[in-house]
């Protein structure tokens, strides 16, 4: 039963199709022609596609793909610059391929006047990335200056704390030397 529905939809499916086919030209009109859109994505859309695409790169491939994107500099088109802004923005970059992304990016702009408004908005958005790289950096060195000083802190309370202990015995030490003093003193008396 089901090899015969299978077979009468096998056959009938392309006569259905013709059909149709058939019905348009009969109406003398020709079938539309859909138009291709091309999209050309814009230069900041391409940036942030590629962050969003990078986000999960070891940090030994992002080594390497930086360093090819570097080669390129000098000789490459505008994705290629692209391309090393996009790796310069990534969370395993350091400062220093992160502060040469922002040049990059900031010359990339000059150069292209016709560029949209929105990547002066990234630009923006990279200067506060930086701005708080900086403020983060500059926290941890507090953080780290900090933790030296309660280090330092706590060894001189431990030794003060030695030097205590060693005085609460040596006046245990003179007290029973005290009681037995005593003692001896009430025994001569008696």
């Amino acid at each position: 039963m089901k090899k015969v529905m299978v077979l009468l939809v096998v056959f009938l499916l392309p006569v259905a199709g013709c059909m149709q086919v058939g019905l348009l030209h009969d109406k003398g009109t020709a079938p539309a022609i859909a138009p291709t859109v091309v999209y050309k994505p814009s230069d900041s859309s391409y940036l942030l596609a590629c962050v969003n695409e990078l986000q999960g790169l070891k940090k030994k491939n992002l080594e390497r793909y930086y360093a090819e994107a570097a080669n390129t500099l000098q000789d490459g088109n505008d994705q290629d610059i692209l391309r090393f802004i996009c790796l310069s923005l990534h969370v395993r970059a350091d400062d220093k391929q992160f502060r040469r992304g922002k040049k990059m990016l900031r010359k990339y702009i000059d150069e292209h006047p016709d560029a949209s408004g929105d990547m002066e908005g990234l630009l923006a958005l990279f200067s506060r990335l930086d701005l708080a790289m900086v403020d983060r950096r500059t926290g941890y060195k507090e953080l780290l200056d900090e933790r030296d000083a309660l280090l330092k802190e706590v060894q001189t309370l431990r030794l003060q704390i030695k030097r205590d202990q060693g005085r609460i015995q040596e006046l245990q030490s003179q007290i029973e030397q005290l009681k037995n003093i005593e003692s001896i003193i009430k025994n001569r008396e008696r």
